[in-house]
């Protein structure tokens, strides 16, 4: 069986209620307790996470030795519970909503999938002649980050001004109705929402940068003041939540966690402009080759059956690409092919390798996500696409796309062709199905 990621569950009790959530969403779960830990080799392990449960900590072991070990060995970790430790690892609150155990387990693991597909696609790209020395992972310090925060309380406004790094370059919007417009005049690696606003001004603000195709994967955060909006903030598709003021010192982590996932995909972006004038790119659609894609889906299906990872293939269809090119002709429909191009690579996440697959017909591979989750992604992903309004040369009124979309897991020994066949005859219909 393949999973989404391997976790480790650090908890002195069987019945704690981390693993059955994790492995409902698809993770494998080890539990040891917190003197089990120590009798390990902590260091010989190939867990994506470790999972600290500080309230089921019945042999008081100090938990900041667990946190020290992880980070001297590199082990991405989140801290569950009450705790008293400033270091750099997550930490998640007692009260905490299933939706948010997932959203911080998932950016971890996410991190760790955008590391290896970088690794990935430098490796395959440098097969084509390519010159790639000037590409590098990001650093973990987010530095000179742009951070947009949108609120009026001055309490909450400080107290998040207090928490930055100062090398950031800070600029406030007291209207979350002007925020939008703030957003797309510049580039922000971030954006902090104080609270939900005014009659949940704040939520509709997130649910629009959600539909804005350059907007789309920006790290939105929000810094809450009831607990009862924790699930709300979720739904409407924030990245990541902070309490004020009990977990005021937890902001940088969680910004930096963020905003680190953000330039990963800036760099993995950056990878493909500084590869496309070799013959590593599809020129009609702007995204990878159907040559570079074979050549790089075999080695991504190798490396997730290796890891026992689950990987999921999808296909994106235009289906009025042809009665635009009977309309209008072909430069106008040509001219719609890029940009669909252009707003998938905007949609997909940092990790999610996209490509032409065939004409008007696309390819989207997402590393460590099961059907259940792609399906939701892609469901989001092709609303927006069928919502945007393309506006083509010589054509007099705005076109919007009509889609058709395939989804399937890649099972063993499974061919491209194979996958991509049976998430055709599935389509989208049966999440539930391999």
């Amino acid at each position: 069986m393949r999973y989404a990621a391997n976790l480790l569950v650090v908890s002195d009790s069987p019945a704690n209620k981390i693993e059955p959530c994790l492995v409902e969403a698809g993770y494998r779960c080890t539990r040891l307790s917190f003197l089990q830990m120590f009798e390990e080799d902590f260091g010989d392990q190939s867990f994506d996470l470790i999972l600290i449960d500080g309230e089921n900590n019945t042999a008081h072991v100090n938990v900041k030795d667990i946190a020290r070990m992880a980070i001297e060995h590199a082990l991405p970790t989140l801290l569950i519970g009450p705790a008293d430790i400033k270091c750099r690892i997550q930490t998640i609150s007692p009260g905490y909503c299933d939706l948010e155990l997932l959203s911080r387990v998932a950016s971890l693991v996410r991190l760790e999938n955008m590391e290896q597909e970088l690794a990935r696609r430098i490796a395959t790209t440098e097969t084509y002649g390519v010159d790639l020395s000037t590409v590098t992972s990001p650093e973990p310090d987010i530095g000179e980050a742009n951070i947009l925060i949108v609120g009026n309380k001055t309490v909450v406004l400080g107290n998040i001004l207090l928490r930055l790094d100062t090398k950031t370059n800070i600029h406030i919007c007291k209207n979350p109705e002007l925020a939008l417009e703030d957003l797309r005049s510049r580039e922000f690696d971030a954006v902090i929402l104080s609270g939900v606003g005014l009659g949940d001004a704040n939520l509709r603000l997130c649910n629009d940068i959600r539909a804005d195709t350059r907007l789309y994967n920006l790290p939105v955060l929000m810094v809450l003041e009831n607990t009862e909006n924790r699930r709300a903030a979720f739904v409407h598709g924030v990245s990541d939540i902070i309490f004020h003021e009990t977990e005021m010192d937890a902001l940088i982590n969680r910004v930096g966690l963020q905003i680190q996932q953000y330039r990963y995909r800036f760099a993995i972006q950056n990878l493909f402009r500084l590869a496309k004038q070799h013959p590593v790119a599809d020129g009609p659609s702007d995204l990878y080759s159907s040559g570079f894609m074979r050549t790089h889906l075999p080695v991504m299906f190798k490396e997730h059956a290796a890891q026992h990872k689950v990987l999921s293939v999808a296909t994106i269809k235009i289906d009025n690409l042809d009665k635009v090119k009977e309309k209008y002709g072909y430069p106008p429909s040509d001219q719609l092919l890029r940009q669909v191009g252009s707003a998938l690579s905007n949609l997909v996440r940092g990790e999610d390798f996209c490509s032409h697959l065939d004409t008007g017909h696309f390819l989207i591979a997402l590393p460590g996500t099961r059907k259940v989750e792609a399906l939701i992604a892609l469901k989001r992903v092709e609303g927006v696409l069928r919502s945007t309004e393309f506006a083509l040369s010589y054509v007099p009124k705005s076109v919007q796309v009509e889609t058709s979309v395939g989804l399937a897991e890649v099972q063993p020994n499974d061919t491209i062709e194979d996958v991509v066949e049976r998430g055709l005859s599935q389509g989208m219909g049966d999440e539930k199905a391999a």
